[in-house]
Parts: structure tokens; C-alpha cells; sequence
């Protein structure tokens, strides 16, 4: 279900801090934040889809104590999906917070959303921000794949020298007490891993370079023995059977991804490779440790595939932001 509470609560924090930054004069307080209306298209091989999305950004400073948030929602008229071609209506929210220190109002720490490959920057606020948080997100699908729309806990840790940023994001369907609220169900978007560098520089200038780790797997099937005989080490390990229509929808990732953007035009480019032997090389080494959970049936002899997604975006930034 949509997790009503916990998106109004980031809405409420940050209409508060929208708000606070057009009315506050007090010297040790500040407040900063944008609001950004956008429209996506995205092609490639795994991903198709055209997006609607408001996102929005702001950050607090008391002295050298430093808050950031953000909150995105998003309508997608979808034409595939984790490779399977699928047209419907998706939407979906991506909620986080951060607090360090330092002085963030030139908001690039709106680089470290996971969901959006748009910044909201604002060129004449300062940087200078080290600091970790926590983020949820979650991707309501249509049609077969409803199944495959759990909800991920997000750690994230930014270091950032004025207008330099270096951001660490870890998604996974973990929960992690009230913090990372994943559903924990190991199936579907699973984990991910994301390390990049931004900058902003002249003219409304902002580009943003990095590296990723993205791994996919369907639904265990948990009503038969999992004596799979694929990836099982020729018999030594447990393997789960995997739920039909979907039984063989595994993909892992590895990719470089970048994104340039002015004014109102925000490109990304995302290339790399889908190998399922890396796919089952970083599974089967969390699932043979100590818990002694069954692998999952990942097919170790195919050959990697190329990876390649596109977006161009056009954008609108309300408030004092580019």
C-alpha cells in the first residue's frame, strides 16, 4: 500500500522549509529549497516510458548544522518495463533526508535522488556538505508486473566542497527499524548501488558523472524444494524454483551513467552490461554467508547483453532556482 504517512511527513518538512526560506530573517537560521516540474522520455532496451514528475528540494542550516530532503512523485505512461514489454500507467514517490554539516543552499545534494536524473540547483547559494541519511522509495507497476512493485530503503552519504559533490546511495528492500522501511521481499529491484560526481558550473551549467550496480530477480517459488539444479555448484547448493510468467527475468547491471544539463533540457545516458554471472556472483555471496538462504536460479553460461537507457527531459524550476 502507498505509504501515506511517511510521504506526508517529507511533503509537510518540506513545504516547511519552502515556506520558512521566503519569510526567515534570523541570522543563524537559513533556509533554501526549488520545485521542479518535468516531462521525460526514456528509451532503451530494458526501459521505455513517458513521465510527468514534480520534485522537490530544500535544505536547513543553523550555524554549521545542515538538513536536506527531497520528495518526488511521478505518472508514467509505460511501454517496458525491466525488459518486458508492458503499456500501462505507473507512478510512484521517492522520499529522502540527510543531515551533516556544512552549508548546502546551492541544493546540488538534489543529485543523490535515485529517481530523478534532473538537478534542482540553485547558483547563487553556497556549498560545502558531509553528511548521511535515509530515503524509501517505491514504483506502483501496471498489468503482470504488479508483482514486482516492492518498496526499497535507501542509505545515503554525500561529501560535497562548494559546487563539487561526491554522493554514495545503497538501495535494497531492507528494513533497518523505522529509517530504511523496505518490504524485504528479495525479489524484483533488490539492490542497487550508485557512486557519482557532481558539479555545477557557469551559465546554469550542471553535469553529473557516475557508476552503478543495479540487480533484478523474479519470485521465488516457495511452494516446491529448492533443488534447482541451475547455479547450484553442481548439486551443492540449495537453489529456489521462480514463479511463472517471469521465471527466467533476471538482469544485473553494471553501467556508467552521466547527465548534462541547462536551463530547461536535462539529457541522461546510462550504458553498461547486463551480465547474470555478475547477477549471481553478488547474490550467492550474501545468500551463502551465515543466513544459508537458497541462490536464486541465475543463468551463469548466458552471455552479457548490452545495456543502454536514454532520457531527455524538459524541465521547469519554480522559485530562485536553475
Amino acid at each position: 500500500m502507498f505509504n501515506k504517512k511517511s510521504c506526508i511527513k517529507h511533503v509537510i518538512f518540506f513545504a516547511l522549509l519552502v515556506v520558512a526560506s521566503l519569510q526567515t530573517n534570523a541570522q543563524d537560521l537559513k533556509f533554501n529549497g526549488g520545485l521542479q516540474l518535468k516531462a521525460t522520455l526514456q528509451l532503451g532496451n530494458q526501459n521505455q516510458a513517458l513521465k510527468l514528475g514534480v520534485f522537490g528540494f530544500g535544505t536547513a542550516n543553523y550555524n554549521d548544522i545542515a538538513i536536506e530532503t527531497g520528495a518526488t512523485i511521478f505518472i508514467n505512461q509505460l511501454f517496458k518495463r525491466h525488459t518486458v514489454k508492458n503499456k500501462g500507467i505507473g507512478y510512484g514517490y521517492d522520499l529522502f533526508s540527510l543531515i551533516g554539516i556544512g552549508q548546502n543552499s546551492n541544493l546540488l545534494g538534489s543529485s543523490i535522488s535515485n529517481l530523478n536524473t534532473t538537478l534542482i540547483i540553485n547558483n547563487k547559494g553556497d556549498g560545502g556538505f558531509n553528511g548521511f541519511g535515509f530515503g524509501l522509495e517505491k514504483e506502483y507497476l501496471p498489468n503482470g508486473l504488479k508483482t514486482f512493485s516492492p518498496k526499497r530503503g535507501s542509505i545515503l552519504m554525500r561529501f560535497s566542497n562548494a559546487n563539487h559533490s561526491i554522493n554514495i546511495a545503497f538501495l535494497n528492500d531492507f528494513r533497518f527499524g523505522q529509517l530504511a522501511r523496505g518490504e524485504g521481499t528479495d525479489y524484483a529491484a533488490t539492490g542497487t548501488l550508485k557512486v557519482s560526481y557532481s558539479e555545477i558550473g557557469g551559465d546554469g551549467l550542471v553535469y553529473q558523472i557516475g557508476l552503478g550496480i543495479a540487480l533484478f530477480t523474479p519470485k521465488a517459488d516457495f511452494s516446491k524444494s529448492p533443488d534447482n539444479s541451475v547455479n547450484s555448484d553442481d548439486g551443492r547448493k540449495n537453489v529456489w524454483y521462480t514463479l511463472t510468467p517471469f521465471e527466467d527475468l533476471f538482469y544485473s547491471n553494471a553501467y556508467f551513467f552521466g547527465t548534462v544539463q541547462q536551463n530547461h533540457f536535462s539529457g541522461n545516458l546510462k550504458l553498461g552490461y547486463n551480465s547474470q554471472r555478475l547477477g549471481a556472483y553478488i547474490q550467492n555471496t550474501l545468500h551463502d554467508g551465515p543466513g544459508l538462504n537458497p541462490r536464486f536460479p541465475w543463468n551463469v553460461r548466458a552471455k552479457d547483453k548490452l545495456f543502454i537507457e536514454i532520457e531527455g527531459s524538459l524541465i521547469q524550476n519554480l522559485g530562485d532556482v536553475e
